[in-house]
């Protein structure tokens, strides 16, 4: 079954990163499907509120109230995907220059000390290094897979604590 959402411009397994009109579409296309969804399941919502007794007097509310669920559940993948796309490439960006500045802080304190550095101190900075190797790793594949923009239109998110 295919949707907006699974051409080949909207693919993470695309050929090529979207252009700006390819990530258009997929965003719009996002869009229409998480109202559609949202619809679907205020109208199972429905169905379960106004014909509980009759559901269950004839065994069927639990498929209704099963399938609310999983609808309910696409609805909230749809719209963290929104807001991956609008703010992961933003908080990676801003994780890896507080490393680089810590990074930057330790070798600044190791200059400052005279002696060798330790090996925690040795640990620390690799670690450090190779965790911004991997957010710059991160960055293009995120940007890739999730298109920018906020699909959900809800609520900004506030950065992780520290950021």
């Amino acid at each position: 079954m295919q949707n907006a959402l699974t051409s080949p411009q909207c693919s993470a397994s695309a050929p090529a990163p979207p252009t700006a009109e390819d990530a258009s579409h997929c965003l719009t296309a996002l869009q229409s499907q998480l109202a559609q969804v949202e619809a679907l399941t205020n109208e199972l919502k429905r169905v379960l509120v106004h014909h509980e007794d009759t559901l269950e007097e004839e065994g069927i509310r639990e498929q209704i109230s099963t399938l609310e669920r999983w609808a309910e559940s696409y609805r909230r993948g749809l719209a963290a995907a929104g807001k991956i796309s609008e703010k992961a490439p933003v908080w990676l960006s801003e994780l890896k220059e507080k490393l680089k500045l810590a990074a930057d802080e330790l070798n600044r304190l190791e200059a400052e000390g005279g002696n060798p550095p330790s090996r925690e101190q040795i640990a620390k900075a690799d670690d450090l290094l190779s965790a911004m190797s991997h957010i710059d790793k991160v960055i293009p594949a995120v940007e890739h897979i999730f298109p920018e923009g906020d699909a959900a239109g809800e609520d900004k998110a506030k950065p992780p604590a520290g950021v």
